[in-house]
């Protein structure tokens, strides 16, 4: 029996302690994984499979799983020994579910043991570490949702003192301050800062409301780096961090998972968006040569409209692509009525379209012999 159910923000999905029978699939929103309070992992790619390792291993489970947004889920309530017996195929994809978890959870693994575990946050030389300092725990948890999706770490605090005691010991790659501190603190802070050889060239960046030109004035005037404006702009703030920090944007868009190059268009294709996309084009296919990846999956499934700035930016990877000769096996996460029509682009009519990232892989997994076949 296969029942679909939907959930609102905060639903749980799974409890803890119970023994699960059968899996879940996620259709559309995004889950949380929480164990005694604490936040283990996300899981919000449609198609993802979870809640099986209680029934496979026999144990009750000992997290809960919550909605994290308005989330649609599947639960496959039969047993997976009856779910198997009846169709093959999706033991293979089970299989493969738990593989790539088993994979994940090595690296982290091997991250945490070479991890110092007396800092708060990450160390290291690639490890991007932003203080935030502001008395609003709203602010501080927008923040956090943004930058995680980079991979950076945040630590913060409400006041001045807790931001000065914290950089005697620890350097950041960026701090923010608030400017609606009480008084003059926030160009205060910034004064003290500056005298910190652990953050001495630290760009610091002001937080002002929308439409503050007296607030951003008053920061710029006094050495700020930079302002990043409330309510928070994910591809504004973004631009501004990435600029100050001198760091390469185009993470945002494209990394490596597992063998393949995953190529992820965000909702919204500003021009700023877009000019950073084809400025690093070429750089992430030499990077991918490099790496000996010859796998790409794009995803267009969160753009909001599909207009001609999207269409132009995949035609455009996907030609620089056939022109270099490259022999890239692509497939592009596409959903609607409208999914088969990035087949019409140059260089993509070959290409696979799917609904999700794990139709993607496995679509990628096949021989491509396999593929004339089907």
């Amino acid at each position: 029996m296969i029942r679909l159910q939907e959930y609102k923000e905060g639903d749980i999905v799974l409890k803890d302690g119970e023994l699960g029978k059968g899996f879940c699939i996620l259709e559309s929103g995004s889950l949380e994984v929480v164990r005694e309070g604490r936040t283990l992992s996300e899981i919000d790619q449609p198609g993802s499979i979870f809640g099986e390792l209680s029934e496979i291993l026999g144990m009750k489970r000992d997290a809960v799983i919550r909605a994290k947004t308005s989330t649609k889920v599947r639960h496959v309530e039969e047993s997976i020994e009856d779910i198997v017996n009846k169709n093959p195929k999706v033991s293979v994809k089970l299989i493969k579910t738990l593989g790539r978890r088993l994979y994940r959870m090595n690296q982290l693994a091997s991250k945490e043991m070479s991890a110092n575990d007396t800092q708060s946050i990450p160390d290291g030389p690639d490890a991007v570490k932003i203080l935030v300092v502001d008395d609003k725990p709203n602010i501080v948890k927008q923040l956090s949702e943004i930058f995680s999706k980079n991979e950076w770490h945040i630590q913060s605090t409400p006041d001045e003192a807790g931001a000065l005691k914290i950089c005697e010991n620890t350097s950041f790659s960026a701090i923010l301050i608030s400017m609606a501190l009480p008084g003059e603190t926030a160009v205060d802070l910034r004064r003290k800062l500056k005298t910190n050889h652990n953050v001495l060239n630290t760009p610091i960046i002001g937080m002002i409301v929308q439409g503050d030109e007296v607030a951003q004035k008053k920061a710029l005037n006094s050495g700020f780096a930079d302002c990043i404006t409330k309510p928070f702009n994910p591809n504004k703030t973004d631009a501004v961090m990435y600029k100050v920090m001198n760091l390469d944007s185009s993470a945002r868009y494209f990394k490596f998972i597992d063998d393949f190059l995953f190529f992820k268009l965000p909702t919204e294709l500003t021009p700023f968006v877009i000019n950073d996309i084809k400025e690093n084009m070429d750089n992430r296919i030499r990077n991918t040569i490099n790496e000996g990846i010859l796998k790409l999956i794009i995803d267009v499934s969160d753009l909001e409209e599909v207009g001609e700035e999207a269409i132009e930016v995949v035609g455009e990877f996907a030609e620089k692509i056939e022109d270099m000769k490259l022999p890239m096996r692509g497939t592009i996460i596409a959903t609607g009525e409208d999914a088969e029509m990035w087949n019409n682009l140059d260089g993509c009519e070959e290409w696979g379209i799917c609904e999700d990232l794990e139709g993607a892989k496995e679509h990628l997994d096949k021989d491509p012999e396999e593929e004339d076949e089907d």
